[in-house]
């Protein structure tokens, strides 16, 4: 397991914590265990945030592979969508859902808030967070016109 060390200056400007870098670097990462310390120098307000992790990136590619055209495409939306509303929420994509989480829903064409149970990592307070939105992008990629007709400019 590796470790990467984070240390986040506040923002006046977006009156927070920038946080793009640390998404962006676990992207392709297992985070097994976050550590975070708030701290103060010469004044300003400071996140360190140390991340505990396992390189995903060789197991994620060749997973990726096998998805078809239709749901590599639904993979992209979901992740598109996943950073919208991280953006939105004001946190990690990660902590939406994983790639490999979204790999997984692809896969069992995940069309309902329930069924996502069944996948790692998503409990109760995820799926009532966004469950229905993600089972509805689901539902609609493949039932609206099905995965080979779906416009890849579909609103999600």
């Amino acid at each position: 397991m590796d470790i990467r060390i984070f240390t986040l200056p506040f923002d006046p400007i977006l009156e927070g914590f920038p946080d793009e870098q640390i998404a962006d670097f676990c992207l392709n990462k297992r985070v097994h265990r976050l550590e975070t310390q708030f701290f103060q120098q010469e004044g300003r307000a400071y996140w360190s945030v140390a991340i505990h992790y396992e390189q995903l990136l060789g197991k994620q590619e060749s997973k990726r592979v096998e998805l078809d055209e239709a749901e590599q495409r639904l993979f992209d939306r979901l992740r598109d969508w996943r950073k919208e509303q991280g953006h939105k929420d004001g946190i990690p994509v990660y902590l939406i859902a994983t790639n490999q989480q979204l790999l997984e829903i692809v896969r069992r064409k995940t069309k309902s808030a329930e069924a996502l149970k069944d996948i790692k990592g998503f409990g109760k307070g995820k799926i009532e967070r966004y469950g229905k939105q993600i089972a509805g992008r689901v539902k609609a990629f493949f039932d609206e016109k099905g995965p080979e007709e779906a416009p890849s400019d579909m609103p999600f």
